[in-house]
């Protein structure tokens, strides 16, 4: 009988020699010189791990701040179009994250909530993301509503941010890794407001966005056209057959997305999506107003066209119900209301168990649009990207470079969310509390 005791010394010695052969100077490496992340866990190694090691790196949040914004100026220099709320949290070892929790017309309460937020999360550490979510939502339990959850949302896009700066690599990665090189998006709006409604402007207009490398775009095409009763009119349905088909014309692979902004009863949406059927647009954005899943379900099923919506869902627990009941095919979280990377990223597996596709809402600052090209980037049910507020010089500022294409974009390959906020911005496009709206 062989003794077990006689073979320990050896047994840990043969292993004491395999782990300094992967982990010591022999380590498997990634990457040149002395920037090298080893391949392993070694505690004297660079590894990703090893930097993750929060006894070694608190990543104590020494600040967090809001920040109002207007990005664009007029002719005349002046700040205009609507107000966005970024958040800042820096760490007490200089690195400075991001969020963005816009919800436009709404941006006051939604400061003085990251406010009262700041002075729990301030002192904790930023790795972890999880438990500082669930503790402000359940301090403010009580008041939970839109401008809570755009406060939770910049707080915690801000700490992915962080993260990922921390560890050197992009938020993408955090999440599992890139499923797609690049984000194909839908633009928006790009007809514009005075266009004549007709087939023939729709058609023209929609040749040059083709020719100018787009592959789907949104647009409203009941504009001033909502009545108490909420109930379409024959002139509209004509006008909307009329548009439709001349955009079809225009662009015979072309995506149409058509918005409704929550105007109609059941019955106006399903005669609205029926007009839509022959012309197979990608989907129907809020055919009805998204607070009832039972109407919006019966929507659904008289149509075969898909209908969207999910910007107004402020967290999974409002997607639920319309997951569950099937009464959508594609949900519309956006990042900046919902709650943040965190709470977007659970409603889209929720989705993703009844095969229904995400496409995030996407209208606010560049720090909204990098959280959602890392989410899209490694979501296995995303369809596709709102363009948004385009601003390409804004966007080059802060991504360092900006590839203004109208059909996909790159995921940021920078740490954290890829952007860069400079005092020189915040100095040109801050705006004070008490004139925000």
């Amino acid at each position: 009988m062989r003794n077990s005791n006689a073979i320990a010394p050896a047994r840990r010695n043969f292993l004491k020699s395999v782990a300094a052969g992967i982990l010591g100077g022999g380590a498997i490496a990634v990457g040149p010189g002395a920037s090298a992340v080893s391949a392993w866990t070694g505690a004297q190694t660079n590894s990703v791990l090893n930097q993750a090691r929060t006894d070694s790196s608190p990543l104590k949040i020494k600040s967090v701040t809001p920040m109002i914004l207007q990005l664009q100026r007029d002719s005349l220099t002046e700040l205009k179009d609507v107000h966005f709320l970024l958040c800042r949290i820096q760490t007490e070892d200089g690195i400075t994250g991001w969020g963005d929790g816009s919800s436009w017309g709404n941006v006051a309460p939604i400061y003085t909530e990251i406010e009262r937020a700041a002075q729990s999360v301030v002192g904790q550490s930023a790795w972890n993301i999880e438990r500082i979510w669930q503790g402000i939502w359940n301090r403010r339990g009580s008041s939970e509503g839109a401008s809570v959850q755009s406060s939770i949302a910049a707080i915690d896009c801000a700490l992915w941010d962080v993260v990922g700066q921390k560890l050197g690599v992009p938020v993408y990665k955090l999440l599992g890794g890139k499923l797609r090189d690049r984000i194909r998006i839908y633009t928006s709006y790009r007809w514009g407001r005075n266009i004549e409604r007709t087939r023939e402007a729709y058609a023209k207009r929609t040749k040059e966005l083709v020719a100018g490398g787009a592959l789907a775009g949104k647009y409203d095409p009941f504009f001033n056209r909502l009545d108490a009763d909420r109930q379409v009119s024959l002139q509209t349905l004509r006008e909307l057959e009329q548009m439709v088909q001349g955009i079809r014309e225009g662009g015979p692979d072309f995506d149409i997305c058509i918005e409704g902004h929550g105007k109609f009863n059941v019955g106006s949406a399903i005669t609205i999506a029926k007009v839509l059927e022959p012309f197979k647009v990608l989907f129907f954005e809020e055919p009805i107003t998204g607070g009832n899943a039972t109407a919006m379900r019966e929507v659904q099923r008289a149509t075969s066209v898909s209908l969207a919506a999910g910007e107004r869902m402020q967290s999974r627990l409002q997607a639920r119900e319309f997951i569950e009941r099937d009464a959508l095919r594609i949900l519309q979280p956006d990042a900046t209301r919902c709650g943040g990377i965190t709470e977007l990223r659970k409603m889209a597996e929720m989705a993703d168990t009844h095969f229904m596709t995400v496409a995030p809402h996407n209208p606010n600052t560049p720090v909204c649009t990098a959280a959602h090209l890392h989410l899209s980037a490694a979501m296995s049910n995303f369809l596709i990207l709102e363009e948004g507020a385009r601003n390409p010089k804004m966007y080059a500022e802060l991504f360092g470079a900006w590839d203004d294409n109208a059909a996909s974009w790159a995921v940021p390959e920078r740490p954290g969310l890829g952007v860069t906020i400079s005092d020189a911005v915040i100095k040109e496009y801050g705006v004070p509390l008490e004139k925000s709206h």
